[in-house]
């Protein structure tokens, strides 16, 4: 068995696991085990899509000559390989049955990336292809070390916003990855065969305990100049429910009361910005710069 942390849950696996964080063996809070065929539904589904079908309890999701993966409860993830391909195999079950995992404990993962600015960190939300990694690589190489990746949780404890990074491994499309210096192109490895797309570990400065949020910036392509403007709580509390990840399993899972109340929390807690950049551009050493004078320098105290 192999011994892992994840958005701050303990697991044990029969699969070897390469981006979480090893652990020592002792108490587990959800299981990992590959097998010949997942379970069947104890419940019928409420919601059935193209690839998933779920109700509160289960999670059934089929990538074709993929695998299937089963969540159960929140408690047990199934994975069922129908190739020899793992590094597919993992990618669907780091981006799909860990987050039913987490909305089957109540949990609701946001579509954020972070980097650690002291005591605390900044976390970056947008959606996908908006240029969260590549901003917190740069970043990065101003002298911000990376948080979490793509996805965190959000708290609410003692008046302050606290963020629990996901594990350590950046998504980088090959523009990203060829114009970052912080890692070396030998250390990135392809997630998919037919995807563009690259891994990077960064195991060695991975804090998984949770950081106090600083501030939370909106990142959007819009306009010809670089802008960054503070948005109202009302306004960052409509721009976070927004970048949910997963989103749709908030309704599957019957969480809508805990999502209001965790947005709600969030935002009376920590600042909101608003930060835009040119579609067509390349200008994401200029929009660090930016981000960094103009938030971190002035509001990271």
């Amino acid at each position: 068995m192999y011994y892992y942390q994840v958005f701050g849950l303990k697991c044990a696996s029969d699969v070897e696991l390469p981006a979480f964080m090893s652990c020592t063996p002792g108490d587990t809070d959800f299981l990992v085990r590959r097998v010949h065929e997942v379970p069947d539904f104890e419940a019928p589904p409420k919601f059935i899509k193209p690839l998933s079908s779920f109700n509160e309890r289960e999670f059934r999701y089929h990538i074709e000559d993929v695998a299937t993966y089963f969540v159960r409860e929140g408690s047990t993830i199934f994975i069922s390989p129908q190739c020899e391909d793992w590094s597919s195999i993992l990618l669907f079950f780091y981006s799909n049955a860990i987050a039913a995992m987490l909305y089957q404990r109540g949990l609701i993962p946001f579509h954020v990336s972070g980097v650690v600015d002291g005591d605390g960190v900044w976390l970056l939300s947008a959606p996908s292809r908006t240029g969260k990694s590549t901003t917190a690589l740069k970043l990065q190489e101003r002298g911000y070390h990376v948080f979490t990746d793509d996805t965190a949780l959000l708290f609410v404890e003692n008046g302050a916003c606290m963020a629990v990074p996901s594990y350590p491994m950046i998504r980088a499309w090959r523009g990203t990855l060829e114009s970052q210096q912080s890692y070396s192109k030998e250390s990135a490895f392809q997630i998919r065969a037919e995807v563009e797309k690259f891994g990077i570990h960064f195991h060695e400065h991975f804090q998984d305990a949770p950081q106090k949020v600083k501030g939370i910036i909106y990142l959007k392509e819009e306009g010809d100049e670089i802008g960054i403007k503070p948005l109202k709580p009302s306004e960052g509390m409509q721009h976070l429910g927004n970048n949910i990840y997963r989103r749709q399993l908030v309704i599957g899972m019957n969480l809508q009361l805990e999502q209001f109340k965790l947005l709600s929390a969030v935002a009376k807690t920590v600042p909101f910005w608003m930060a835009s950049r040119p579609k067509s551009k390349q200008t994401f050493s200029e929009f660090s710069e930016a981000i960094d004078h103009q938030i971190f320098s002035n509001h990271g105290k």
